[in-house]
């Protein structure tokens, strides 16, 4: 084993500046309504001082919305903030990669591989979701491990106040290096302890809130499961999109070959510290395989892969997990220097939030006219509800509207998702919300993403209309501006 030395900081800071340039080209391109708008409208309600669980329903821990609600504390409301955090902490993952495959004994060489394949898969999609930030401390736990159990111990129960399964997999992870089980009792123990910390005050304030939601979410994250794709008809045999395509895949096959060089070669638990990150990895993206479900696996991937590759001693193993990083390496710079090469038509985001952020310019169009409408028709602090084409069958909601709209939702549901919303309780939860709060505008998102309909149990009705059926008596069809369509009270 051989560890990094002092001089190598000049190349560790050049790889963070690498990494922040690798990110950023992409830091203004592209909004998402659901996945950024959900975790900017939970940062602004908490930032006003609501409580998560009690006030705001959410299956996420707390951390990465203390985090943003921070960050809009500083800065105030802002697209751009929360994406400049982002690129810092991805950039930061990449680096630390880097230090735990050189800590195994891999060359600059071979280090730099692990670096731009976690690097390369934090910079797309940069999505707002407490991902990157979990992985950044897991991988600290991981690289704390070796010094000192505890220490590390802490560092991962931060990370499970991000993503419950990643810093449990980090604690997993350090374990495999305590000398005996009491010691390992005593590590689980720290971490666990370090979690519920972060969440006591959420469990004082609304204990069957906050385990309804968070655990009690993953009896109805089925109903948003989807397949895994097999069939590349209308993609042609242009190498890029055929890569993009089959990317998932071939992560479930490079997490194999590493299962199988572990079950095979047995390598030394050091060899292996990140090897249930890889297994939450797999979880993760099996159950929906899309671009925003690729993380934690393809960095955890990188990392144990390059450390394969470095300590195993029979070339052939070596040959094929350096190929399984390479693979992720490739795939990240790929996605950038396409949209770098390539960039699409966009014109900046309206609303005063959007800091320079940008988003294809007929929706831009359409969301400026909407902007200009419903702040007419409402006044500073007057709540606006943004509803899916309908409640009974629901994919994806549009919470990003609240945020430049700068008014609040009525309801504590920005989450519109199965399961959730389409169910009888929460739609009566909401429509009593309507009439309490006097709410003098409906906005419908009916963009294609929300429109879609998909073979899960979002695509399924749950036969419940409850809140459909109150809006349509309470209000009437006023505009449409593009994919929105508002509605005032009758």
């Amino acid at each position: 084993m051989t560890a990094p030395r002092a001089r190598e900081w000049p190349l560790e800071a050049a790889l963070l500046l690498a990494g922040i340039a690798l990110a950023a080209v992409t830091i203004r391109s592209g909004v998402a309504h659901h996945d950024e708008g959900l975790m900017l409208a939970w940062a602004g309600r908490v930032a006003d001082g609501q409580w998560l669980y009690r006030d705001i329903w959410s299956n996420y821990p707390p951390g990465q919305a203390l985090l943003d609600a921070l960050l809009v504390k500083i800065f105030g409301p802002s697209l751009l903030a929360w994406r400049v955090a982002r690129v810092l902490i991805g950039a930061l993952a990449a680096v630390l990669a880097f230090r735990l495959v050189r800590t195994r004994g891999a060359g600059k060489a071979t280090g730099a591989l692990a670096w731009l394949g976690v690097a390369g898969a934090l910079a797309w999609p940069l999505t707002a979701g407490p991902n990157a930030s979990a992985l950044l401390l897991a991988f600290a736990a991981l690289l704390a491990a070796p010094g000192s159990l505890t220490r590390a111990a802490v560092i991962a129960g931060l990370a499970g106040a991000f993503r419950f399964e990643v810093g449990a997999a980090a604690a997993l992870g350090i374990v495999l290096l305590a000398p005996q089980p009491r010691v390992a009792l005593r590590a689980v123990a720290v971490a666990a302890t370090t979690t519920l910390a972060v969440m006591l005050p959420f469990l004082v304030v609304a204990p069957g809130d906050v385990l309804d939601q968070t655990l009690g979410f993953a009896g109805i994250a089925s109903l948003q499961r989807t397949a895994l794709p097999f069939d590349p008809a209308g993609i042609g045999l242009d190498p890029n999109k055929l890569l993009e395509f089959w990317f998932p895949a071939l992560l479930l096959v490079g997490a194999a070959v590493v299962l199988t060089w572990i079950v095979v070669r047995r390598p030394a638990r050091l060899n292996v510290l990140a090897v249930p990150l890889v297994a939450v990895g797999v979880a993760y993206l099996v159950s929906r395989p899309d671009e925003f479900h690729l993380v934690p696996l393809a960095p955890a991937l990188a990392v144990v892969a390059v450390t394969g590759a470095v300590t195993v001693g029979a070339r052939g193993w070596r040959v094929a997990l350096l190929l399984v990083a390479g693979i992720i390496a490739v795939h990240g710079v790929d996605r950038q220097a396409g949209l770098l090469l390539h960039p699409p038509a966009l014109a900046a985001v309206p609303g005063g939030v959007g800091d320079g952020v940008r988003m294809p310019a007929a929706e831009a169009r359409a969301l400026s006219r909407l902007i200009a409408r419903v702040r007419a028709l409402t006044p500073d602090g007057e709540p606006v509800l943004v509803a899916p084409p309908r409640y009974d069958r629901v994919r994806v909601g549009d919470p990003l509207l609240n945020v430049l709209l700068r008014r609040p939702n009525p309801s504590r549901y920005d989450v519109i998702q199965p399961g959730v919303v389409t169910t009888a309780d929460v739609q009566r939860e909401i429509a009593v919300d309507l009439v309490r709060t006097r709410t003098p505008v409906v906005v419908r998102w009916l963009g294609a993403d929300a429109r879609r309909v998909e073979e899960n149990g979002s695509g399924r009705s749950s036969g419940v209309y409850l809140l459909d059926r109150a809006i349509a008596h309470d209000y009437r069809q006023f505009a449409r501006y593009g994919d929105w369509l508002v509605l005032v009270r009758r």
